[in-house]
């Protein structure tokens, strides 16, 4: 008995535990004090449990309030949040340039490989190629995606504008969701240019089982990027996925195999993507496996996203009736029919390019952040110094809402974009949408070519009326991108 009480860790029911209990004691003690005075961001200011944890912030990415939340910490703390252990938010328009911009002198901040699934065939696509291959494979698509690539495909962008037009006027005796008709015709749009033929969703009125696939895993993100970011948690995911599951991902990848191999089999005459594309021959080419991994890249960038910004776009228009009016004004004044609405033309129209860039600001097509890694031996973000292997990011929305940069930020007001004096201060250089630097979006030409030309077509063609269970349609969860509910609207056909 004697022993044991002056040797209490011989007994295994007494002294493990106690063993067990002092060295998380010691592990928290230690880690408090490291966070606290040694930890290299801790001057950086955030929520005090996100010092320890990415919990929180896990939280409100799988419940789709993600947004919601980086914008009531950013709300809270300024423009500069530790929202994780090791990972800073920016809403600072400085902070575009320090993150994404051009490094002349100094080692880039490549991408947080933990955001972004890396290809099964182990060839990159532009989204997580590396810094050498992006700029050798971006330089192949240059030309499909100029001014001049761009006006040769023109007559493809006015074919299936008329076509949604001539669909609408069909439905003009119903309320139509604006969401999946503006979808149907971009995807339409992207599969002619992409595979050289069209999906048919604005003929059959419906999305193809391979276009809701693709929906299905946008929503999957947030689950995706857990496993990225916890490769035991990934392993564990990806080994439970139900086998129908694997399937669908399967099926999906040799769909784009086959379409794209048909497109080359059979060639054309058309201009789209693919003849649009230089292929010197030699290490430049782009391989067929670069092919099909960028087809599925050009299929969601190219399409989603333009279908969200005009369906966010539409919403604040038919909720500020006033701005509505001078747009369809500057529309219908301008044109004496719709075949005259060509690239050229629309790009003229000043009220028509600040409402596109409100609705950027207001319902970006990208809510949140695309994550760097602060490279070797650190980096300098706004200032302040940033520790190599930290994440950091600038977030949309929360920049987009910052009424450190915009005044009113809350409200839509296209005239902050055309020198309106109310709105002199604001930073319009904190409005990135398309990111900038060397991996800026590539298609931006082409986005804002078909979010002008389909806008026109639409409210020159309709007179349009929210429809009064849309009134809330933009109260959205995120994942990955917006879940935006059905924008329905009564359309009645303007004659002119």
């Amino acid at each position: 008995m004697a022993s044991k009480l002056l040797n209490p860790v011989t007994d295994g029911s007494i002294g493990l535990p106690r063993i067990l209990f002092a060295g998380v004691v010691t592990y928290i003690i230690a880690k408090v004090i490291h966070e606290f005075f040694l930890h290299p961001l801790r001057k950086y200011p955030g929520p005090l449990l996100s010092r320890f944890t990415r919990v929180p912030y896990w939280i409100a990415n799988l419940t789709g309030n993600q947004v919601h939340h980086m914008h009531q910490l950013h709300s809270r703390y300024g423009p500069i949040v530790r929202y994780g252990p090791n990972d800073m938010s920016y809403t600072d328009s400085q902070a575009w340039k320090d993150i994404y911009g051009h490094k002349k002198d100094k080692q880039d901040n490549p991408k947080d490989r933990r955001f972004y699934p890396q290809p099964d065939s182990g060839v990159h696509s532009l989204i997580t190629a590396s810094k050498e291959d992006h700029a050798r494979v971006r330089r192949m698509f240059a030309l499909a995606f100029s001014d001049r690539g761009l006006k040769q495909q023109e007559p493809l962008f006015q074919k299936y504008a008329d076509l949604m037009v001539s669909k609408l006027r069909g439905f003009s005796t119903t309320e139509q969701d604006l969401v999946k008709i503006l979808n149907f015709t971009t995807f339409d749009i992207m599969a002619e240019l992409t595979f050289g033929e069209p999906l048919g969703l604005l003929e059959g009125s419906k999305y193809s089982p391979w276009v809701s696939n693709i929906f299905q895993a946008i929503k999957a993100g947030p689950v995706v990027q857990m496993g990225l970011y916890y490769p035991l948690l990934g392993y564990l995911l990806k080994s439970l996925a139900p086998k129908k599951l694997q399937e669908m991902r399967r099926s999906h990848a040799q769909h784009t195999i086959s379409r794209v191999d048909q497109r080359l089999a059979r060639g054309s005459t058309q201009p789209d993507l693919w003849n649009l594309v230089v292929t010197d021959e030699g290490e430049k080419k782009l391989s067929l496996q670069e092919m099909y991994n960028n087809a599925d890249v050009f299929m969601l960038a190219g399409t989603e996203t333009t279908a969200t910004l005009l369906s966010g776009l539409t919403f604040y228009l038919l909720t500020n009736p006033e701005k509505m009016r001078i747009l369809v004004a500057e529309i219908r004044g301008a044109f004496s029919s719709a075949e005259e609405m060509l690239f050229d033309r629309l790009a003229s129209l000043k009220y028509l390019h600040a409402c596109i860039q409100e609705g950027l600001r207001m319902y970006p097509p990208v809510p949140s952040s695309l994550s760097r890694v602060a490279p070797d031996h650190g980096t300098i973000i706004c200032d302040g110094f940033v520790p190599s292997g930290t994440s950091i990011s600038v977030h949309h929305t929360a920049t987009y809402r910052s009424p450190k940069n915009f005044r009113n930020p809350n409200d839509f007001v296209p005239e902050r974009w055309l020198g309106a004096e109310e709105y002199a201060d604001d930073l319009r250089e904190a409005l990135q949408p398309f990111h900038l630097g060397p991996r800026n979006c590539l298609g931006q030409n082409m986005a804002w070519h078909e979010m002008r030309l389909l806008l026109a077509q639409l409210l020159y063609n309709f007179d349009l009326e929210l429809s009064e269970e849309s009134k809330d349609w933009s109260d959205q969860k995120v994942f990955v991108l917006w879940e935006k509910k059905p924008l329905l609207c009564k359309l009645k056909p303007v004659k002119l």
